[in-house]
């Protein structure tokens, strides 16, 4: 969606968002209804939003006054000397960006402050978490002790929690008095000790209905928690690892750990998906990588571009069969959306890299690959994470070397200025 079509307000404790086709109304703190309607239509129907609603908020600093002691006195005149210079300009207009940010900015405020800081973590499913609260009352430390379990418990209950009975209150002191181990037994998941410590280490950015749906299988496999009973905390891309048996098999104890202790894995999971990629190809190519242990990243790289580029000669035939979705953001004269496996296979070739390996990815809709050509020639991979949004993957230039921070930053404002 073109960013000039995405706005938002904040007035009368409503935010109203104004999508392409669509207007949506969300009430702020204590009501938390949500209704919108599309363009022409007549009735006004219910959502949950899928973009985070409690935003981090940094106020920007004002600069210090610098005073100079040799600089004479400041004197105040009630009436301006003839060469006064002219009155300053009139603030400039706010960008869509700066308008929603600061419509953002007073849905966040209208919530009490416990409210939002224990909402802000999560990457999704606001509206779910802030009704779960407004229902717990002062009863919200288990966001607390376990922010994952608590994410599971307003999921549950996410329909109740919408209709505004006063009956759900009933059911939800009777459920709140119980131990983790119970309610996590409520909600079909395994119950052990072991369980238990395992939910409390993951990272509230991390969690997504889609993690919520693997944890019962992953919570109740012995090896996996015998892995999380040795690491400190859990992200995104250690639990995706561990969800796969065959994936997990080709990780060290060290491996996990250098996954654990990357920021990025704690919203998509590279190293998993890399190495799923590498299992494809190397099953396409006939290589056995069964006894194969990974200790470092920059090993699962390297074996990564090997067998691309044989992959890529192998599959010349069918990636000219294979097509590619609509890039999910809107391209730019400088970032460059590639909509063809052809345009791939060629980035690949000019930029020595091996992003003609991603085609499959880019067919199935949760990989899209750009061509920067400004502040610097890149490649860029947007990848679709766990909650539904697009974030950045990769983004590197020739020969996989590091872009600089201006190009990080521009490409960065492309993104953040083209969705919600």
């Amino acid at each position: 969606m073109p960013a000039a079509r995405l706005d938002a307000r904040f007035k009368q404790d409503t935010l109203y968002v104004f999508a392409e086709r669509e207007t949506q109304l969300i009430r702020a703190w204590p009501d938390l209804t949500a209704v919108r309607k599309r363009n022409r239509a007549v009735r006004w129907q219910g959502f949950e939003p899928d973009y985070p609603l409690i935003r981090p908020y940094r106020p920007t600093r004002k600069p210090k006054l610098r005073i100079d002691a040799a600089s004479p006195q400041l004197t105040l005149d009630l009436v301006l000397p003839p060469d006064a210079p002219p009155p300053s300009a009139p603030r400039p207009r706010l960008t869509p960006a700066q308008r929603r940010k600061r419509a953002f900015d007073a849905f966040r405020f209208a919530c009490p402050k416990p409210v939002a800081r224990r909402v802000e973590p999560f990457r999704g499913d606001h509206l779910p978490l802030l009704r779960l609260l407004r229902a717990l009352g002062e009863r919200g430390d288990l966001f607390d002790t376990n922010p994952a379990l608590g994410y599971c418990l307003a999921l549950a209950f996410r329909d109740r929690l919408a209709a505004r009975q006063p009956e759900r209150e009933q059911w939800l002191d009777q459920l709140i008095e119980l131990k983790q181990s119970e309610i996590m037994a409520r909600l079909g998941l395994p119950a052990s000790k072991r369980a238990v410590k395992a939910m409390a280490k993951i990272r509230p950015p991390s969690m997504s209905r889609e993690l919520a749906a693997g944890l019962k299988r992953l919570l109740g496999d012995d090896a996996a928690l015998q892995v999380m009973g040795h690491l400190p905390a859990l992200n995104l891309g250690v639990l995706t690892l561990l969800l796969d048996p065959q994936l997990r098999a080709l990780a060290t104890p060290v491996l996990f750990e250098a996954v654990l202790a990357e920021p990025q894995e704690t919203y998509f999971p590279f190293t998993a998906r890399r190495l799923a990629d590498i299992q494809q190809m190397a099953d396409a190519l006939g290589v056995d990588i069964s006894r194969r242990r990974f200790r470092e990243r920059n090993r699962i790289d390297a074996l990564f571009e090997d067998l691309a580029r044989d992959y890529t000669r192998l599959e010349d035939g069918r990636l000219a069969g294979c097509r590619f979705p609509p890039p999910p953001v809107s391209g730019t004269d400088s970032i460059v959306p590639l909509r063809t496996p052809q345009a791939l296979v060629e980035e690949g070739r000019k930029q020595h890299n091996c992003v003609a390996g991603y085609a499959e990815r880019v067919a199935g809709g949760d990989t899209y690959i750009y061509r920067v050509l400004a502040p610097q020639r890149a490649t860029l991979s947007l990848v679709r994470w766990s909650g539904g949004g697009w974030q950045i993957g990769e983004l590197l230039r020739a020969g996989n070397y590091p872009v600089s921070a201006a190009t990080r930053r521009s490409v960065r404002e492309w993104l953040e200025n083209s969705r919600l």
